[in-house]
C-alpha cells in the first residue's frame, strides 16, 4: 500500500508538472491534486525534491548506475539522452519547479559512483599511479561536466543526439586517459 500511495502522489506531481509551464510545484498543489493530506505527503516524502528523486529513480532506474561504464559507456550515454528526449517536457518543468541546482544534485548523485568506478578501473588497467584524492577530483570534475551537459539538453535543444552521445563518450574516455597520462 505505501508504494501505491507513493505512485499516486508521483502521478499527481507528474500531471501538475506537465501543466505547469514553468510555475513552481508546491506540496499544496500536489495534495490538492491527489486529495490527500499534507501529513500523508510528508509520511511518504521528505520534500518535493525527494518526491521527484523517487519518481526519477522509478522511471530512469538510475541513468548511469545500471551500466558498467567500463564496457557500456556509450550505452549509458545513449540511455541518458534517450530518457531526456522522451521526458523532455516534464524534466524541463522540473528544472523550473525545483531549480537547475537541485536537478543537478540528482544527476550528480546518480553519475558520480559509476564515473569514479571507471576512473579507478582505468588506473588499475593501465597500471598508473594516481593519488586517491586525484581520482576523486577527476571523478567529481567529470561528473559535474556530464551533469551540466545533461541539464543543457533539458533546457535547450540537444541538437544532433547521435553526435552528442559520441562526444560525451569520447570525452569521458579521453579525459580520464589523458588526465592519468595514458596514451591511447
Amino acid at each position: 500500500m505505501p508504494d501505491d500511495r507513493k505512485e499516486l502522489i508521483a502521478a499527481a506531481a507528474g500531471r501538475l508538472l506537465l501543466r505547469r509551464d514553468g510555475k513552481k510545484l508546491t506540496v499544496t498543489d500536489i495534495v490538492n491534486e491527489c486529495h490527500i493530506t499534507r501529513q500523508t505527503f510528508y509520511y511518504h516524502f521528505e520534500d518535493i525534491f525527494s518526491l521527484l528523486k523517487w519518481t526519477l529513480d522509478q522511471e530512469a532506474m538510475c541513468m548511469f548506475g545500471k551500466y558498467d561504464l567500463v564496457s557500456q559507456r556509450r550505452d549509458a550515454v545513449d540511455f541518458a539522452l534517450d530518457y531526456i528526449s522522451s521526458n523532455h517536457d516534464i524534466l524541463h518543468n522540473i528544472v523550473h519547479s525545483i531549480g537547475r541546482s537541485e536537478l543537478s544534485r540528482y544527476f550528480y548523485n546518480d553519475i558520480y559512483e559509476p564515473i569514479h568506478k571507471l576512473v579507478c578501473e582505468a588506473v588499475k588497467k593501465h597500471s598508473v599511479t594516481a593519488e586517491d584524492s586525484y581520482q576523486v577530483f577527476l571523478s567529481r570534475f567529470l561528473t559535474e561536466a556530464i551533469a551540466g551537459i545533461l541539464l543543457d539538453c533539458i533546457e535547450r535543444d540537444m541538437g544532433d543526439r547521435k553526435k552528442l552521445a559520441e562526444y560525451i563518450a569520447a570525452t569521458i574516455t579521453g579525459a580520464i586517459l589523458g588526465s592519468l597520462g595514458v596514451s591511447k
